[in-house]
């Protein structure tokens, strides 16, 4: 029967140390709402759990100036709950809103939709349009912040290695002027994984948007190409409904979709540009 050895530090250092030592296979635990559903799978079997349910450090969100600090254990439904972030970064407010159920965002953690890696994490998604960093720690390596964008590899994998902790995540707030929004689609409209999702942000005052998509590729991807597009017609003569057309049709060129129990490769494509124009529209126009 497996039977994990349970540790609860009380600070970041006592956590590090305990993910660094010895033989023992340990893995950080938060909410449990993804490590659960893994152990119970049989994909992996810690020999250390390590809580960090009591490191106040770990917990919280701030929001001063032009930048915002996520505690990596704060969970979905204060992320949602949040007047700044409702306000400056909608998509991640209504990003959260769209995780699971109430329970689950009542435990489930910022740092463990990052670090489950899943390509449909919804927090995932909005926090690549917000140009977004991992601040991650170990007690080898220290403190250093990762760029959203670098920080997944493939499916359940990031470039976190033995002994590393998710600690927070940062992004600056977009300017007054912006306007985001989060979209997805499922199977159906609540406790559903996303077949896919967008995430967009519009800066008027810029001429700027950012393009973020999930379940379209082995990772949360950003739609670079798509993204300078928007830029360089933006503010030229042309129609603005064609703009965001091409800009559309240009994300969805990003996509490397596969067929699954969910939806085929193309009906992700065709999906994603269907979402991606409707989430432009509903900013841009």
């Amino acid at each position: 029967m497996y039977a994990p050895r349970w540790a609860s530090p009380g600070t970041v250092d006592e956590a590090l140390e305990l993910l660094a030592g010895g033989e023992e296979e340990a893995r950080p635990i938060a909410g449990g709402t993804d490590l659960t559903v893994l152990v119970r799978a049989g994909e992996v079997r810690p020999s250390l759990l390590v809580d960090l349910g009591r490191i106040p450090a770990l917990e919280g969100i701030e929001a001063s100036g032009d930048g915002v600090v996520l505690g990596a254990t704060t969970v979905h439904g204060a992320v949602a709950a949040h007047p700044a972030l409702e306000e400056r970064a909608t998509a991640l407010a209504q990003a959260a809103r769209t995780v699971g159920s109430p329970q689950i965002r009542s435990r489930g953690t910022v740092g463990g939709n990052l670090a489950n890696a899943s390509p449909a994490a919804d927090a995932a998604v909005a926090l690549l349009a917000l140009d977004s960093a991992v601040g991650v720690n170990s007690k080898v390596g220290g403190v250093r912040e990762i760029a959203l964008n670098e920080f997944f590899v493939g499916p359940g994998k990031t470039v976190l290695g033995r002994g590393d902790l998710v600690t927070h995540v940062t992004f600056g707030l977009p300017s007054a002027d912006a306007r985001s929004a989060y979209v997805k689609a499922g199977q159906r409209n609540a406790l559903a994984i996303s077949i896919v999702s967008v995430a967009v942000l519009f800066e008027p005052s810029r001429g700027t948007v950012r393009l973020a998509l999930g379940s379209v590729a082995p990772t949360p991807i950003r739609a670079a190409a798509a993204e300078e597009l928007f830029e360089s017609l933006w503010a030229g003569p042309g129609s603005r409904e064609r703009v965001i057309d091409e800009v559309a049709e240009c994300a969805a060129e990003a996509t490397r979709c596969i067929d699954d129990v969910r939806a085929t490769a193309q009906y992700r494509r065709e999906l994603a540009e269907t979402l991606t124009r409707r989430a432009l529209r509903s900013l841009c126009l």
